[in-house]
């Protein structure tokens, strides 16, 4: 048995106009992270440790790849709002907020490097990368 069909589609489907609004998105992207002041300092400290005993807390990295695939089904319904005429905007003003808490949940998740026994000491509590919580406060993202 056989079952062919055959069709054609004519006329504009609409998919250049699609294109031209998928083009909003050239050139933007989203940060986040901890940017300028000394808590971007200790941010990278964190991260990648110091040759001064602080082992490395990767938290930004982790949150990174921890998140990546929910970073791209989080953005799917705006583009598909680009797609049929809404701002590019949207995308960007979505994912940077998503993005800051994923961080802050990575950090406040831990299972980072335990502190020193004197850190633990001088802190009170054995919680990694939260002291005063101005680093954690200082968590933002940009649009870039």
């Amino acid at each position: 048995m056989n079952i062919s069909m055959e069709g054609s589609v004519e006329g504009d489907l609409g998919i250049e106009k699609m294109i031209t609004n998928l083009r909003e998105l050239d050139g933007k992207a989203v940060e986040a992270g901890v940017f300028g002041g000394f808590d971007q300092k200790k941010a990278m400290w964190q991260e990648y440790g110091t040759s001064r005993g602080i082992p490395a807390r990767p938290f930004l990295r982790n949150a990174l790849y921890e998140n990546e695939g929910r970073f791209a089904n989080y953005v799917a319904p705006f583009i598909t709002n680009i797609l049929n005429g809404g701002s590019a905007d949207g995308v960007v003003n979505a994912l940077g907020p998503f993005m800051q808490m994923s961080i802050q949940r990575t950090i406040a998740a831990g299972g980072f490097a335990p502190l020193a026994a004197s850190t633990i000491a001088k802190k009170g509590h054995s919680k990694q990368l939260i002291d005063s919580g101005s680093m954690y406060g200082s968590i933002d993202w940009r649009a870039v």
